[in-house]
């Protein structure tokens, strides 16, 4: 998902509860008498999963023979073409960077999972008891959100959270090459502030993982957006807390503890300085813009 959708998702959230995992699909994956071939633009994360069978990637100018069972990982800004033979079988997973970044656990596990889940893995051969086990995680996956039971939502991302856990311990995640185009650096600092904002990451820490000087990505930023690493990082934590502050019943002091703020007071005086409005007032304007139109709905005939 881009960033600048996932800001106009914000900005509309108070017409909608909150959507746990955004733009997410899993199915189970079964080819028939020929080959089935996808084409992954990269606006998404990818994952596939194959019991029986093989296939072939075709990733920037090269192809990778996929034989079963193994595991496939594309993070988003990776495109790639995806063919399946006859007769293989498994299971597809396709998700938003906010339906990751609300489904990678937390504590000290979380942080290798996120890192781990920043590079691509590329038919990774992994025992078949795994492989079925990945499969019926996503499966789970995509039966939760189908058939919207209640808590539904929930369960979906608990299912996902045993897929990238899976994905994390059965993988050697393959490193990107490195990129010098100030256009490939803000595409991988805006995936990684999708998955560590709330870490409250510092823009030294961005830049050390990225391999380059705090300096060289604060010029690749503001050449590209026209703005600042930090103010980028900032929007992305308002665009959440709107989110939460307009769509669910949590208290300020509540979500800035969802947040990472360690202080309900100081996420008070960030969101104000960055808004305008305190989180109190903004969650009193939300509450009373849905009253509104409750009446309004009332007054039909």
């Amino acid at each position: 998902m881009a960033f600048g959708s996932i800001l106009e998702s914000a900005e509309n959230s108070e017409v909608a509860p909150i959507v746990v995992l955004p733009e997410t699909e899993a199915v189970a994956v079964k080819t028939a008498l020929s080959p089935v071939a996808w084409t992954l633009h990269g606006n998404r994360n990818r994952a596939f999963v194959l019991i029986s069978g093989a296939g072939r990637l075709s990733m920037e100018g090269k192809a990778v023979q996929l034989e079963s069972p193994c595991v496939l990982w594309l993070p988003t800004g990776n495109s790639a073409t995806l063919t399946l033979e006859a007769g293989a079988r498994g299971a597809s997973l396709a998700a938003s960077e906010l339906a990751i970044g609300r489904a990678v656990p937390s504590g000290p596990i979380g942080g290798q999972v996120k890192d781990a889940l920043f590079h691509p893995v590329l038919g990774v051969k992994v025992e078949p008891a795994v492989a079925q086990d990945l499969c019926r995680s996503i499966e789970a996956v995509g039966e939760e959100l189908r058939y919207d039971r209640p808590g539904g939502q929930d369960a979906a991302r608990y299912h996902l959270v045993l897929v990238l856990i899976a994905l994390w311990r059965t993988s050697s995640p393959e490193a990107p090459e490195p990129q010098s185009a100030p256009r490939a650096i803000v595409r991988n600092f805006l995936h990684l502030v999708e998955l560590h904002a709330r870490d409250h990451w510092r823009i030294e820490d961005y830049a050390r993982f990225l391999s380059i000087s705090r300096g060289r990505l604060g010029s690749a930023v503001k050449r590209v957006t026209g703005r600042s690493a930090l103010a980028l990082i900032n929007t992305r934590l308002v665009a959440e807390a709107e989110v939460l502050l307009g769509g669910t019943n949590l208290q300020a002091s509540e979500v800035a503890e969802a947040l990472g703020f360690r202080d309900a007071a100081y996420f008070s005086r960030f969101f104000k300085r960055e808004t305008g409005v305190t989180p109190g007032r903004k969650r009193r304007e939300a509450v009373l813009r849905k009253s509104r139109r409750a009446q309004s709905f009332a007054a039909w005939p």
